[in-house]
């Protein structure tokens, strides 16, 4: 019914005689009015901001098994609006991505011979970038328990969500992994209810892979593409290269704001407590409760757009002062933090050979800590065999078993040391040699690899905590439930070693600084930064784990990016600048949007009363009070948030609107027109129809009746001489409603006095 009352005072919406290419669809601007409610048109400005943000992620714990005891017997069909694209179109989309791959799968493998790494059609990443960031996520997944088709006929979910976290579309997916056909048809339904011109924002934890299949397989149309902004969610960023992170990460990529596009994960855990009941309900019933579900998540998020508005404005004023604040004390100005940033950014993301001197060093490097391993195998030999000697053996059967194992390990360590070493070429050999009598260049080796394995060690005990997270606690027998706590107990096992590779790092950087202060260093030479042991853990994108500084080749004229700590704290400053900025503008245009779409509805139910069917009277009225009772908790909030753009017309509702609603709403005993009519109606055609004996109220009921007026009149008296002197001192204040005035917190009646 609710749907049908929408549709109806839509029909009489000013804005159906606009044309359709001008505007997002009727379904999305119900979806989400702050995103493509209004008239968008204005929005338009000549900055670089995107029009829609949205966000996309997969969830394998709302599963469904095979045929749960016969359901599909007793499973009709959803009667009711749903959010789901329908599975003909996830095929259509499957079919043709497997058509296009196997045209072009004979072109990209001899492209692929290439041994000279490049940037693909349209990628702003090198491919060996691309290929880190691809093995991380692939090695993360072949960890990560997925559905098994084999026992589940739905394997789980895909979602695409606006940036105020409202469900656009879902997908219910079918194979046991997580296929790009899905995410596809996903953003190929929303560019079908957009205008031609409207720019998206997506965040995809894979979203550099997804963009690089897009062009590299022509999954999308170019008119897509060039309308489609590619970008990972904060939440996953820790996985992907550093500088696919530059490029991708939405707090350092121009257009998406303060949004971090982790929306679905919320929407995940708010669903949490349907797993159980849906994993062996039939496949109608299943979609049924989750359109059921959103619906109500739907009516939530509507009456709190004010509050979402005022909570991010709020937030965003205070980030961007404490950062201009920052920014203040380092006296770099925004010109300069610009041009060293592009520079950064040029420089970072330049495409390297294969075949380059990091793939030296990298073996060079292998080969010291080779040569470490044996000299700690040849201290714990000799160690043993001291104690031997000095008679300091206590069971000489667990001494030879101790000293057998040593002697093993030396020899097996020297056998690969011996080989590393044969395999190498002349000059590298020269290089070795060079290395090892260089304490400088070894030193710098050391804490290369050193930084190298804490940064794995830290992306490999993140993706494990996102297993924990996502489990299916509700559905996890005894064994899975030790074994998680095993896995918890061991990432907290973990932490004391990785932080002594921290402390061990940090000590090899005051070795190269030291070096560098007396002169020991090569000229040029920029030293390190050590990593804090506090928030290491957390992986944020402006840590210093991500950056080798000072560890590269030393430059005779290194840029300031590089080598000056002002312009390298300057630069995140700015970049978080610039993302406030683009979060004011967006959250004044949805604050526009916001009044003129809430104008437009306000207008067309008033039309929808004057015009539409008696029968529907009651419904509309109350869809009227919905909206009354929407305004006064949003019009408070975003009273302050200053406006894109001139409202074109007032929001709507008269004083004597936000009275009626204020008076019903904190005085239970007055009764809205709403709720009057109905009975009204009722008691005439029950009067009419049933003659002298058929009326609602008996004669034999009066005495009843008049016992429960009394009661509800001495009840009614006790609360008025109780919240009498409270409510005295606002018995103005419901006057100056009349002249538009709307308080910025609605006055509330005392709590109820509890009696024991």
């Amino acid at each position: 019914m609710e749907d049908h009352i929408t549709t109806l005072v839509h029909s009489f919406s000013p804005s159906s005689i606009q044309q359709e290419s001008t505007q997002p669809s009727n379904y999305l601007c119900a979806r989400c009015p702050l995103c493509f409610g209004g008239n968008l048109e204005r929005a338009k400005t000549d900055q670089d901001d995107l029009d829609c943000i949205v966000c996309l992620d997969a969830c394998f714990t709302q599963k469904r098994t095979n045929n749960p005891r016969n359901s599909a017997a007793c499973d009709p069909p959803n009667p009711t609006n749903t959010v789901f694209i329908p599975d003909s179109e996830v095929k259509v989309m499957e079919d043709f991505i497997e058509k296009q791959r196997s045209c072009s799968s004979n072109h990209h493998s001899l492209a692929q011979t290439q041994q000279e790494d490049r940037f693909e059609d349209g990628m702003r990443v090198p491919v060996s970038v691309l290929d880190g960031c691809g093995d991380s996520f692939h090695a993360a997944d072949e960890k990560r328990q997925k559905a098994s088709t084999r026992f589940f006929a739905d394997t789980g979910l895909m979602a695409l969500l606006c940036r105020h976290d409202r469900v656009l579309w879902l997908v219910n997916m079918t194979s046991a992994g997580e296929k790009q056909h899905y995410a596809l048809v996903l953003v190929k339904n929303l560019f079908e209810h957009l205008p031609s011109n409207m720019t998206v924002g997506l965040l995809y934890d894979i979203g550099c892979q997804l963009e690089r299949s897009c062009h590299k397989w022509k999954l999308l149309d170019d008119g897509i593409l060039s309308r489609l902004k590619f970008g990972i969610s904060v939440f996953h960023a820790y996985g992907h290269q550093w500088p696919c992170q530059i490029v991708y990460h939405p707090h350092k990529c121009v257009g998406f704001g303060l949004s971090d596009g982790e929306g679905c994960e919320q929407l995940w855990s708010s669903l949490k407590m349907l797993i159980p009941i849906l994993r062996v309900s039939g496949y109608h019933q299943r979609l049924f409760v989750l359109d059921n579900q959103i619906r109500h998540f739907d009516k939530k998020s509507f009456s709190l757009f004010g509050q979402w508005l005022d909570k991010k404005w709020s937030l965003c004023k205070r980030k961007k002062m404490m950062a201009w604040e920052a920014l203040c004390e380092l006296h770099v100005d925004m010109q300069t933090l610009r041009h060293e940033w592009a520079a950064q950014v040029e420089l970072q993301t330049r495409p390297l050979p294969r075949q380059s001197k990091n793939k030296g060093s990298q073996q060079l490097a292998y080969i010291l800590s080779l040569e470490k391993t044996v000299e700690d195998y040849q201290s714990h030999v000799d160690k043993l065999e001291n104690d031997l000697i000095n008679n300091h053996v206590h069971d000489i059967v667990d001494f030879n078993l101790q000293l057998a194992a040593a002697k093993g390990s030396l020899s097996k360590a020297s056998h690969a040391l011996r080989q590393k070493k044969s395999a190498l070429g002349v000059s590298a050999k020269t290089d070795l040699y060079l290395l090892k009598n260089n304490k400088w260049l070894q030193t710098q080796t050391n804490a290369q690899a050193l930084k190298t394995r804490i940064r794995e060690w830290l992306c490999q005990r993140k993706f494990e905590l996102d297993r924990i997270f996502l489990a299916d606690i509700f559905l996890m027998t005894i064994t899975e439930s030790h074994i998680q706590s095993h896995v918890e107990s061991s990432l907290k096992c973990q932490e004391p070693a990785i932080l002594k590779l921290v402390s061990t790092y940090n000590n090899l950087c005051g070795e190269l600084q030291s070096m560098i202060r007396l002169h020991k260093a090569p000229p040029g030479a920029i030293p390190p930064t050590p990593i804090p042991s506090k928030g290491i853990f957390q992986l944020d994108v402006d840590s210093d784990i991500w950056q080798d500084v000072g560890l590269g080749e030393c430059h005779p004229d290194p840029p300031r990016w590089l080598a000056d700590e002002r312009v390298r704290k300057g630069i995140k400053l700015m970049l978080e600048i610039d993302r406030c900025n683009e979060e004011e503008r967006r959250l004044s245009r949805e604050r526009s949007v916001l009044q003129e779409w809430f104008s437009v509805e306000w207008l067309s139910v008033q039309t929808a009363l004057e015009e539409a069917d008696k029968h529907y009277k009651y419904h509309l009225k109350k869809y009227r009070e919905n909206l009354v009772a929407a305004y006064v908790k949003w019009e408070a909030r975003v009273r302050h948030i200053p406006c894109a753009w001139l409202p074109s017309r007032p929001w709507g509702p008269t004083g004597e609107d936000i009275a009626n609603h204020l008076a019903t709403l904190y005085d239970p005993s007055v009764i809205p027109a709403a709720e009057e009519e109905p009975t009204d109606e009722l008691l005439e055609e029950t009067s009419s129809e049933g003659g002298e004996g058929g009326g609602v109220v008996s004669e034999d009921d009066d005495e009843l009746l008049t016992a429960i007026e009394e009661m509800a009149l001495v009840e009614e008296y006790h609360i008025g001489q109780a919240n009498e002197a409270e409510f005295s001192e606002d018995e103005g204040w419901l006057d100056d409603i009349e002249n538009g005035y709307l308080p910025s917190s609605p006055v509330q009646l005392p709590s109820k006095r509890r009696r024991y």
